[in-house]
Formats: C-alpha cells, sequence, structure tokens
C-alpha cells in the first residue's frame, strides 16, 4: 500500500443483499473500494477463512488489512471510518432519537426482512410456507413504519439516505425473486404506497445501481440456485 493510500477491500458474493447494502454505503460515502467476489458455493477460499474465521461468510471489509465483518457492524463501521464532512454525507440523522429509528429499521430489514425472503429460496415445505407468509406481513410492516415516522419521502426517515435505506436497498433487485421463490405477490402502491414511492426513488440512483446486480438475472440465479439446493440439500441449505 503506497504511503498515504488507504486499501479497501469489500470481500462479497454478486448475488448477497447483505454485501450489496455495504457496497452501497461505501458509494455513498464516497470511498473507492475494490469488489473481491468470492464463491457462491464451497469450497471457501482460503482468503474469506482468515478474514471471517467465525462466521466464515461474506460481506467482510477489508480496511488496511485489518478485517471487519458482519454486514450490519460494517455499515456502522463504514458511518465511522468516513465521518460526515463537507463533502462526506452521513447515513445517520442528526439527533438521537432519529439515528435510533434509523438503526431499528436497519436492524428489522437485515435480521427480519431479507433473513425471511432467503428462507424462500433455501427453505421447504412448512418453513418455507411460513415464510411466504411473514415476508408479506412485513413488508406492510416496513409501510406501517415509514408511515408512522411521518415523511412524504422519498427515503424510509425523510429527505435524506440513512442506514435504514442502505440495509434495504437490496430489495430492489430481490423483490422480483422474493415473489417468484414464494409464489406470491407483494401489496402494490394501494395498499403500500409509501414503499413503493421508496422503491422508485431507490431505483433511480446511481449509487444503488451500481451495488445490485439486474434483476433478472438475480431472478434466473436464485431460481437456479433453489433447483441445486433441492437437489443437494432436500432438508434445505
Amino acid at each position: 500500500m503506497e504511503s498515504g493510500r488507504e486499501e479497501v477491500k469489500l470481500l462479497l458474493i454478486r448475488s448477497s443483499p447483505f454485501a450489496m447494502s455495504c457496497a452501497l454505503a461505501l458509494r455513498e460515502k464516497g470511498v473507492k473500494f475494490e469488489e473481491v467476489q468470492e464463491n457462491s458455493l464451497p469450497p471457501k477460499t482460503d482468503r474469506l477463512l482468515r478474514s471471517n474465521p467465525v462466521y466464515k461468510q461474506v460481506p467482510v471489509l477489508i480496511h488496511n488489512g485489518k478485517p471487519i465483518s458482519q454486514s450490519l457492524v460494517i455499515l456502522e463501521y463504514i458511518e465511522e471510518a468516513w465521518p460526515p464532512s463537507d463533502t462526506t454525507p452521513s447515513l445517520l440523522p442528526a439527533s438521537a432519537y432519529d439515528r435510533s429509528r434509523a438503526r431499528f429499521w436497519a436492524d428489522f430489514a437485515n435480521k427480519k426482512f431479507i433473513e425471511t425472503g432467503l428462507k424462500l429460496m433455501k427453505r421447504f415445505g412448512e418453513e418455507h410456507a411460513t415464510a411466504r407468509k411473514e415476508i408479506v406481513e412485513q413488508f406492510i410492516t416496513l409501510e406501517e413504519g415509514m408511515r408512522a415516522i411521518g415523511s412524504v419521502g422519498p427515503y424510509f426517515l425523510g429527505d435524506k439516505m440513512s442506514l435504514a435505506d442502505v440495509a434495504l436497498a437490496p430489495l430492489v433487485p430481490w423483490l422480483p425473486s422474493f415473489e417468484a421463490l414464494g409464489e406470491l405477490k407483494f401489496p402494490g402502491p394501494e395498499q403500500c404506497g409509501r414503499m413503493h414511492k421508496w422503491l422508485d426513488a431507490m431505483r433511480e440512483l446511481p449509487n444503488v445501481v451500481a451495488s445490485v446486480p439486474p434483476a433478472d438475472w438475480l431472478l434466473e440465479y436464485t431460481e437456479n440456485l433453489r433447483q441445486f439446493i433441492a437437489e443437494h440439500y432436500p432438508g434445505g441449505a
């Protein structure tokens, strides 16, 4: 590494929603980084196992040789390592209460909504049926959360992007996959107008477009991966 120059790498898998969030956060901060593709199927690389020996999964942010893992931890690290300035936006609002709301909904998006969606690809039988029901309920919960905040948007908390938006952004390419894998349809704009306004806004952002794969590519990938799981892990991955 050249003197005075930062080394920033993001270990990822193209389909990983959690890696998408981290890539988006870096781009929003204006951080130049290298995307390092990991294997989507076993075996895991030595690089990944060295960088994340506990969870052994992506994403992993490597900043000047130091690895940081777990996507929500990475997002908080990005906010602190590249603090707000005249040229660097904040991913957390100004007030303590609004920061708590951004963190709450980022946590919900990451640990509840996205995880439920992934079960539609990885699980079968009763677990799959439960996930089908829960993800629609959680979509409505997100709508109700945005309405309760009371802002007109277009972002989750108002007119500025926050950690909540970054954590939920993978829904942009994943929505068609969740619907196809679950054989379901999310409520439309007439029922969830705030969520669809948010989706429309996110789809237009250059940093989002750069950080997520095309929805049609992801749909084909996830359907093929579900078939692979069904053939090799009939009990679910």
